[in-house]
């Protein structure tokens, strides 16, 4: 259950929105095995002026703890969307920002339904 948010602040069309979401998806679930149906992107976008490092995207990752989302997948995830976000002309590559959380199983739930006793 990864909720990815993106905090975005460059020029960006409804186009590349659409594959910045789709490339988080897939990338999350290649390293991961997260089925895509599973994976929650928001994304929020911010003015230039509404941010103290405008070109400089954050992604948050957060997801309940489990054997598959280890530090070498971490790791994994940081470098691969790092790479994508640098595609972008207007993104200052070397300012990008991934932070990953991980959540007790039995902080988080779908359905209703804690993640404790529902685990996938």
């Amino acid at each position: 259950m990864p909720i990815v948010t993106v905090h975005w602040s460059s020029p960006i069309d409804d186009n590349q929105k659409q594959q910045l979401i789709d490339t988080m998806t897939d990338t999350i679930q290649r390293v991961t095995g997260t089925p895509k149906d599973r994976v929650y992107v928001f994304f929020r976008y911010y003015q230039a002026g509404d941010v103290s490092n405008p070109g400089c995207p954050v992604v948050q990752i957060n997801w309940t703890a489990q054997p598959e989302r280890n530090d070498a997948n971490k790791s994994q995830l940081i470098k691969q969307i790092g790479r994508h976000l640098a595609t972008y002309p207007s993104v200052n590559s070397e300012k990008t920002v991934v932070i990953i959380n991980d959540t007790p199983p039995e902080s988080a739930g779908v359905g209703g339904i804690s993640r404790a006793v529902k685990p996938d």
